[in-house]
């Protein structure tokens, strides 16, 4: 701020009125003729006289000024000889009768004559647009053709919003809602705004809700005369199209999805077709099924980011298939259609014709990606020359992966907590240990699908088995990956045109350890398998780790031959280049550097002339060059120097030829400014034709980041490599939970072993309750499943047949939204069990028939037991209280009855967490319930009760 002393007739007189008009007068230098004064020097207009003197003051004026009581009475007084008349609302230019005027914006609530408590002008389709102004005529027509979309429209330093869209910012991100003027005949329109430089943090906060976001931006700097200023959509941001590093979680993919459904008809079974991609990392995948409930069931596993669907023009309700909760985004059909689809695949992957993506046999898959693909495209509405790279779509077969469904991963906990739904306390978060975030989404991926070609699990299993005897070679891999940037996303941005500098440079830094990670592996691999193939021992994607591409090599260098090492966030201000990259770019630094000398020598000129050897020349983003001295030598400066600003303790001065001087040297580093950007965008376009390469070594990359985490927490946690069979059996000795294992401080966890497939095939679990039948239950699904995402298991020794689907129910949960009782869940979720268990299936039961009265109950659990282990043959673990399930290991061969041991020492009861053969015959209710803190009157009358009943 310039600061001005009283006394200074260098300045003019401040007027209020004038510095709220933004016109405040400007300084006038010492004793200079008009042809030397600021303005008439830099614009041609000479200055404006000096001041006409003052009128005389008056006599009440001299009595005011000359008064020195000034006492509260005294003012008072005052105040009663010269009452002030408060000032009246300008009833022409805001009349009370005018609707449309909006008095929240001027003082206290809104009153409204209906009774509503929103703001005049809710929603942009109440007003006329050819009332507003132009602007906001703009607006109105984008947030027409986006209705559905918050609308954020750039104004100089803001990107603001209007109408309905200010109104719900206001109240999600806790902004202030203030008021613009919409038109003589409108008023004020509500309006809310965020910072330009931070409207990545408020859309990523928006995405977050569920929101979508439609960016208006300048797309020039300076408007035509007489017409506003060239602003279009520039980019919409959606949850599922999203490629910013902070809207995106580093460790789990971001799933855009799309859904093609074709209803029943007579004897045609509900049919539909679903695509889904990470655009982040250019994952595709497509599937073809029947059936509703396995559409329901399959959106569930996803948990996509987006749904994007073919809604019907008759139907607005949430369809059946959709679970709650997710979002869903409807589409007009017509890109769905099978032209339609076709042209969209043809045009995003430059085909002719699209026989080699063998969609042919599934024609809603294929309009299912094609209507994906159009959705992408209209959400890039300015990057028609880019495309977001996308991978071929590849098409996931039934049987591919061993099935877990919506319930088994709540109740297996497997990347979140069934309480909190928080990562720490599940199965991803004990066995994460990978150090890039594109290893941590790999493992993710695996686990939410294991595998089920006994090949593959071998072949995984043998990579780790290898990371873990070779210590040196673990360690010496995760060095490399510990500081490796995410090369996935990253290449994903640079296609689509988004990277930044230091995006680039992150990538050549990574593709430059790919040579350091092949040499690691040649070394330790080749010594450790003289006799066989690394090939055909380990899994094919390690050959691109071995064999790096050395077109990659080339691109790194070629990034790091450009690019300087720690390049600016703006892409825009220079700095990005190193020299001698190109000659222009060179040429036109040469002439910076010789401005520079020539600023030099003008300050030393200046020095000499004035007098002065403290004098600067400094710059300014808002004054541009100008001299600086201080106060004491400001009345000695030379006559051709015109005084530019005034602060506390400095002048600061302007000459004629430094004036001049400046504009060369803006204009100068504005075309180096553009140069440079030019070449970035060259460089940037080159790296981004390389997407698809970057990606499938940064896969390989992923994949052997998860491994060696696998490696590290196998060789911490004393594990063991599972022998994998091709039969039935289930054989675990001395197994461990591996998530309690680790939560364990005290106390060390009570090993189990575990015997199934051979011989027996139902195993009836009692127990006290809290006794740790369901962590048992739950660490023979996690062994099973570790074992076959190829990884080593908690336990001494293990066997492991592989399965194809594992089925739990375990605890007891309602559905008041689909008006489900708890013990309706139950069922629903027993039933399905039972239609789709089969011999080569894991079945853990943790009680069933407790809803409801005890023989019912009874009888149900008996049924079922028999059904799984008779009909179906289906390895089962079935805990339960109901002691009468022992009857049927007398009954059937292939049925085991054990027990989870407890000790009692008077009244105390002592958990003992071990398993053994054999049944129970108490469940210790009662004692459990005392341990839970019941009261003891309670629990002394529940013992009564106990003792009437069983006599």
């Amino acid at each position: 701020m310039v600061q001005v002393t009283g006394d200074d007739p260098t300045w003019d007189r401040y007027d209020p009125a004038s510095a709220r008009t933004g016109r405040a007068p400007m300084p006038r230098s010492a004793a200079q003729p008009p042809e030397q004064a600021l303005q008439g020097n830099l614009f041609g207009a000479p200055e404006p006289a000096a001041d006409p003197p003052p009128p005389p003051r008056t006599r009440s004026d001299q009595v005011a000024t000359a008064r020195a009581d000034l006492t509260d009475a005294s003012l008072s007084a005052d105040a009663r000889q010269r009452p002030r008349q408060r000032r009246q609302r300008d009833a022409e230019t805001t009349p009370a009768s005018d609707p449309s005027f909006d008095h929240s914006n001027e003082a206290g609530d809104d009153d409204r004559d209906d009774g509503s408590d929103t703001p005049v002008w809710a929603h942009h389709s109440q007003v006329d647009p050819l009332q507003l102004t132009p602007m906001l005529r703009h607006y109105v027509e984008l947030k027409a053709a986006h209705p559905e979309r918050v609308l954020l429209y750039r104004l100089g330093d803001f990107f603001e919003c209007f109408f309905e869209d200010a109104i719900e910012l206001s109240r999600v991100l806790e902004l202030t809602l203030t008021g613009k003027e919409g038109g003589k005949a409108i008023g004020r329109v509500p309006m809310a705004g965020i910072p330009h430089h931070a409207a990545e943090r408020y859309c990523a906060d928006l995405i977050r809700r569920g929101y979508s976001v439609a960016l208006c931006d300048q797309l020039e700097t300076t408007p035509a005369k007489g017409a506003l200023l060239k602003r279009d959509i520039t980019r919409v941001l959606t949850p599922g199209t999203v490629l910013e590093e902070g809207m995106l979680h580093a460790r789990r993919n971001n799933w855009l999805a799309a859904v093609v459904v074709e209803a029943a008809q007579g004897t045609r079974p509900f049919r539909w077709g679903l695509a889904h991609a990470d655009v982040s990392t250019g994952d595709v995948q497509v599937i073809e099924q029947t059936g509703s409930a396995g559409l329901h069931q399959q959106l569930s596993q996803l948990e996509a980011a987006e749904l994007v669907w073919a809604a019907p023009p008759e139907e607005s309700a949430v369809p059946a298939w959709c679970p709650h909760g997710l979002r869903l985004t409807p589409m007009a059909t017509t890109p769905f259609s099978r032209p339609e689809a076709e042209a969209s695949l043809r045009q995003h992957y430059g085909l002719a014709n699209l026989d080699g993506l063998g969609l042919a046999d599934r024609p809603l898959a294929l309009r299912a990606i094609g209507g994906l693909l159009r959705y992408l495209r209209d959400t890039q509405p300015l990057n028609d020359g880019l495309c977001v790279p996308l991978e071929v779509p590849q098409i996931v077969h039934s049987g591919d992966a061993l099935i877990l469904d919506a319930q088994t991963r709540r109740n297996l906990e497997l990347t979140s907590t069934q309480r909190d739904g928080l990562l720490q306390g599940s199965l991803l978060w004990a066995i994460d240990r990978t150090l890039t975030a594109m290893g941590g989404r790999c493992l993710r991926r695996w686990l939410e699908a294991p595998l089920m070609d006994r090949r593959q699990i071998e072949q995984r299993q043998a990579l780790v088995s290898t990371l873990v005897e070779q210590r040196s070679l673990r360690q010496g891999l995760r060095r490399l990956l510990r500081s490796m940037a995410d090369l996935e996303r990253l290449a994903g941005r640079a296609g689509a045109g988004h990277a930044g500098a230091r995006d680039l440079v992150a990538i050549a830094d990574g593709l430059e350890r790919l040579p350091q990670l092949a040499g690691r592996l040649n070394g330790g691999l080749g010594s450790h398998d003289q006799n066989t193939s690394a090939t055909d021992r380990y899994p094919d994607w390690l050959r691109d780790l071995c064999a790096p591409d050395p077109t990659l090599a080339e691109l790194a260098q070629a990034v790091r031959h450009a690019l300087i090492d720690t390049p600016p966030l703006s892409l825009s201000e220079g700095g990005l280049i190193h020299d001698g990259v190109d000659p222009l770019l060179d040429g036109l630094r040469n002439q910076l550097d010789d401005q520079d000398a020539w600023l030099a020598e003008q300050e030393r000129l200046e020095r000499q002339t004035s007098g002065n050897a403290n004098l600067r020349l400094q710059y300014h983003r808002t004054f541009g060059y100008f001299l600086a001295v201080s106060k004491a030598k400001a009345a000695s400066v030379p006559d051709h120097w015109i005084r530019r600003q005034t602060l506390a303790n400095e002048e600061r001065f302007i000459t004629p030829e430094l004036k001049q001087r400046e504009g060369t040297i803006f204009q100068l580093r504005a075309r180096a400014c553009q140069r440079e950007y030019e070449l970035f965008c060259q460089l940037r376009e080159q790296v981004g034709a390389m997407a698809a390469p970057i990606r499938q070594a940064a896969r390989a990359v992923a994949a052997l980041d998860a491994e060696c985490g696998l490696a590290e927490v196998a060789a911490t946690s004393a594990w063991c490599a599972p022998t994998i069979s091709d039969g039935r059996e289930l054989q675990i000795t001395a197994g461990r939970h591996p998530v309690v294992e680790q939560l364990l401080v005290e106390r060390s966890f009570t090993a189990n072993d575990v015997h199934l497939g051979q011989g027996i095939d139902l195993v009836v679990l009692t127990g006290p309750n809290a006794s740790g039948k369901s962590c048992y239950l739950r660490q023979i699904g996690l062994i099973q499943l570790l074992a076959q995402i190829g990884s080593w298991v908690p336990a001494e020794a293990t066997t492991v047949g592989i399965t194809d689907r594992i089925f739990t129910r375990v605890g007891a949960v309602d559905d008041l939204a689909a008006g489900q009782s708890t013990f309706m869940v139950e069922m629903a979720e027993t039933a399905n069990i039972l239609h789709h268990a089969t011999d080569r299936s894991l079945v853990l039961l943790d009680e069933i028939g407790r809803g409801t009265a005890t023989f019912d109950g009874l009888s149900i659990a008996w049924a079922v037991s028999e059904h799984l282990a008779g009909d179906l043959q289906a390895r089962t673990v079935f805990a339960t209280h109901y002691h009468e399930l022992n009857n049927l290991a007398a009954e059937r061969p292939n049925v085991a009855n054990f027990q989870v041991l407890v000790e009692e020492t008077g009244d105390d009861l002592v958990f003992l967490h071990r398993v053994q053969a054999g049944g129970a015959s108490r469940s210790y209710g009662i004692e459990a319930a005392r341990l839970a803190g019941v009261p003891a009157p309670v629990v002394q009358r529940a013992r009564q009760v106990l003792d009437q009943l069983a006599a």
